[in-house]
Formats: C-alpha cells, structure tokens, sequence
C-alpha cells in the first residue's frame, strides 16, 4: 500500500496533481490531473478529475466529473456525476443524476432522477425512481424495481429536455422485477409484474408474472 500523505483540502479555486491522501474536501472548483486514492472525498461545489478513484466514501453536494474509474465502499452523489470509466460500488444513493460510460457494478444501488448507464447495470438491490428518461444497455439484478414519479426536480435542466420519464433498455433479468414506464425488448426472471406505461416486446417468466391494463406486452411465455 502506498504511504498516504495526509488531507487535501481545497478552498475556493484550486488544483491538485493527484495522489493518495487520508479525506480529500472540495469546497468550490477544483481540478485533479491525476489518480486519487483516498479514504473519503467529499465534494461541495464542482470537481473535475482526470484519473482514477478509489476511495472508501464518497459524497457529492454539487457535481463530479471522473475521466477513469470510479471505485467506492459507499456513494452518495446530491446532484449530478459523470464517470468515464466503470463504476464498482457496495452502496450507492444518488439523488440527481449519474452518467457512466462503462459498467456500473453494485449490491444496492438507489436512484432517485435520471441515468444514462452505457454498459450493463448490475446490482444485488436496484430501486430505479424516475424523475426523467433514463437509459441503460442492460440491466440486472435480484430484486428490481422500477417506479415512475411525479413532478420533482433536482436537476431542473436534465428533467426539463427529458420529460418523458421513461427508461429505455435492451435487457432485463432478475428474480423479482416491478417495472413502470419501461421499455424493453426483453425482461427474463422468476416473478414479474409489468407495470403502468411499459411497452415490453417479449417477457419470460419462472413463477409468476402480471400485467397492468395500462401496459403492453408483445408476447409472455413461463419457462423452466
């Protein structure tokens, strides 16, 4: 492990090389050029990150920007966060919005607004509450649930260009799945109930599956 070298604080406007550090504290506009490995990062205003992050907390009261990586024991973002990279997590709460280009690997992860996720979204526990169109290539998961909610913003620009309040995605499997306002070509598990407003192609299903009157769904077939 390599020694650490104390806290990074920045106050106001300021920049960093990067490094490894016990709390890294943004308050203002800061800039990383590097890889930061720390215990905590903690973020109120905006940082932009040219690197890696590894870190065992993070908190975001503003907006991130990460070129790399993200890793973290637990995040919790309060506006919004865009990471170039994957983002690997124990537990995430995100209140606003998130946009990974990669994959995005979790045991909980709670998003209450919007998300573009290019890669697969994969998390033990996903509770999904839209606030605007959100997208992912696929996603998977234990227990999924999907809800569609009302008039609420944090973000008011995202939410205000994305008013459909749907998500779009390829694939979903998982055991227990609870869809609104989806769009899928495919949802595979072992209990599904299609909520309100989806617009599924096919849905393949263990145990059990139910369908609101306000949904469609192309074709449902129960598999062994």
């Amino acid at each position: 492990m390599k020694e650490r070298i104390g806290d990074l604080k920045i106050n106001g406007q300021s920049s960093s090389a990067g490094g490894n550090y016990n709390d890294v504290i943004v308050n203002g506009e800061g800039r990383i050029a590097g890889d930061l490995d720390c215990i905590k990062l903690k973020i109120n205003g905006r940082c932009d990150i040219n690197g890696n992050v590894k870190a065992e907390s993070v908190e975001v009261y503003g907006s991130n920007s990460i070129k790399g990586n993200l890793e973290a024991e637990r995040a919790k973002i309060h506006g919004t966060a865009d990471v170039n990279g994957n983002l690997s997590v124990n537990k995430a709460e995100i209140h606003g919005s998130i946009d990974v280009d990669g994959d995005c690997n979790a045991e909980i992860f709670n998003i209450a607004g919007t998300f573009a996720i290019e890669g697969l979204l994969n998390a033990g526990e996903l509770k999904l509450s839209l606030y605007g169109a959100s997208r992912a290539r696929e996603i998977g998961g234990e227990k999924i649930t999907v809800k569609r909610k009302g008039k609420y913003d944090l973000l008011g620009l995202k939410s205000r260009i994305m008013s459909s309040k749907e998500l779009t995605v390829d694939t979903i499997e998982g055991d227990d799945i609870y869809l609104e306002n989806t769009q899928a070509k495919v949802v595979r598990g072992n209990n599904i109930e299609i909520g309100p407003g989806c617009e599924i192609e096919l849905v393949e299903y263990k145990n059990g599956f139910k369908k609101d009157e306000n949904a469609e769904v192309g074709t449902h077939k129960k598999t062994q």
